[in-house]
């Protein structure tokens, strides 16, 4: 039973770990919410989505994109992605916000001449089988490699969500939705399970 006990200890220590993951990603954003806004054509096309304030004009061009699936606040809705044209001959994606699946039809106003938002790495989706992977209309998820060759010029590697939006739209919590106090709590019950199962032990011994 000692070495049963070892189990619940290593869960503890991973769980532990994950919180300090999830804190260190909290403390980054965090950060780069503090450094000044900058155009985001100034950065490589390569350059990695870093969750700081960027600045960006351009035109938009194409059909959005309206990511099925988008939860918010427990209420089922669609993230409207704007493909935009940057003067640097680049493609970039902007979250205008949210809409409820009600509304997903909704005529929305033209986009502001200057925008600003958040750079954040594109969305990441577990899809099953049937899903619509594209790059126009409703999907399940963006197809970035169709993307920029529907568009004809290269689409950067993330997308800026906007930090104000316009009725009826929503605007998106860029702001990462875990919680590492979760983790830390699993942590504490794991540990104090293996305590648990170490005393339960010495007794059973005790009394053999």
């Amino acid at each position: 039973m000692v070495l049963l006990a070892g189990v619940p200890g290593l869960l503890s220590v991973w769980q532990w770990q994950r919180g300090e993951v999830r804190s260190a990603q909290l403390a980054a954003f965090d950060a780069a919410a503090r450094r000044p806004a900058e155009p985001l054509q100034t950065r490589a096309l390569s350059a990695v989505p870093d969750m700081s304030w960027v600045q960006l004009q351009g035109r938009p061009m194409a059909a959005s994109l309206l990511l099925a699936n988008s939860l918010l606040e427990g209420r089922p809705g669609v993230r409207v992605l704007v493909p935009l044209a940057l003067a640097d001959g680049s493609a970039v994606l902007v979250d205008r916000g949210w809409l409820a699946d009600a509304r997903a039809g909704t005529p929305l106003p033209p986009l502001p001449a200057r925008l600003d938002g958040r750079w954040m790495p594109l969305p990441q989706r577990f899809t099953l089988p049937g899903a619509m992977r594209g790059t126009q209309g409703r999907v399940d998820d963006v197809d970035p490699v169709q993307l920029a060759r529907r568009l004809g010029r290269p689409l950067r590697g993330g997308v800026v969500v906007l930090g104000e939006t316009t009725a009826p739209l929503r605007a998106w919590p860029a702001r990462p939705p875990f919680d590492p106090r979760r983790h830390y709590g699993y942590a504490l019950q794991w540990l104090l399970l293996g305590l648990c199962l170490i005393a339960g032990s010495v007794l059973l011994w005790r009394r053999t």
